[in-house]
């Protein structure tokens, strides 16, 4: 499973870092044995607890649930925050391991968006040209936990910037309105209800390993994926010596150097950045 942190701007710039996050891959059954450590910031710097590393587990359940209830600044909880998440048709056949996710998304607050279906399956005719219909919908659903302090009292409502501009299509938005605070009252009850009837879950690493869990490293940037602590622990030995950390808790990764390759203005791209490992 992947949770990917999607917001106005990556890194963080414009207070819009980490807005929401996208959450893929829910191909693995919930009680699946699992962990991975918590870190912090963009530095990734190891959370602890009682001394040991901090991990979420040491089941996959474990592992979602406690990372829609943490940032990934530290430990602290975040009860406004956003999660998208997509299920296939084929994944959320009844007894299949994606409708125990179903069950899992709808019971943490998750809600249904929208059905869509990918052309790369479909093909590029437009509708009633050729064949017709989805063999393969795509059922989008999203977390809008709207509950703490700074709350959007009416969340529904979009920025005048947009709408000033001119109508294109109509916007599921204007079905809400004018009562879209009402509804977010409303929402905002439900949601402070699952809050308050959950509860956030940090393990120590001597837990994860009493829980027959696998121990997983949080991935470190640009060398180190999340991976299993022996892995990693192969990894920086056979990078001993070369400006590489000295454990695999360690929140900085070896040095990189950026270079700045400019492309001419009449190009379709100005610039890009090539990161390369030392």
């Amino acid at each position: 499973m992947e949770v990917l942190r999607f917001g106005g701007s990556i890194p963080g710039e414009y207070w819009g870092c980490c807005a929401a996050c996208i959450i893929q891959n829910f191909k693995q059954h919930p009680d699946t044995p699992a962990s991975i450590q918590l870190t912090s910031g963009d530095g990734n710097g190891a959370c602890t607890r009682d001394g040991e590393l901090a991990f979420a587990g040491p089941t996959l359940r474990d592992v979602f649930e406690t990372r829609i209830r943490i940032g990934t600044f530290g430990l602290d909880e975040m009860p406004n925050h956003a999660f998208f998440a997509i299920l296939e048709s084929s994944q959320i056949r009844e007894g299949s391991v994606g409708y125990e996710w179903l069950k899992i998304l709808k019971a943490n607050g998750f809600e249904f968006l929208r059905t869509i279906d990918n052309s790369v399956y479909t093909g590029h005719s437009l509708d009633g040209e050729g064949y017709g219909g989805s063999g393969h919908p795509n059922y989008v659903f999203a977390l809008f936990r709207n509950i703490g302090n700074g709350r959007i009292k009416d969340p529904f409502t979009p920025p005048k910037a947009w709408s000033d501009l001119p109508s294109v299509v109509p916007e599921a938005y204007q079905a809400i309105l004018p009562d879209g605070q009402d509804f977010a009252d409303k929402q905002r009850d439900a949601q402070l209800k699952i809050w308050k009837d959950g509860k956030l879950s940090i393990k120590k690493e001597s837990e994860i390993v009493a829980a027959g869990a696998p121990v997983v490293m949080a991935g470190l940037r640009t060398e180190f994926p999340p991976q299993l602590k022996e892995d990693r622990q192969a990894k920086l030995k056979e990078r001993a010596g070369k400006d590489c950390p000295n454990k695999p808790s360690a929140g900085t990764n070896c040095s990189f150097y950026h270079k700045k390759v400019v492309v001419p203005v009449a190009a379709p791209v100005v610039s890009n950045t090539v990161a390369k490992g030392e």
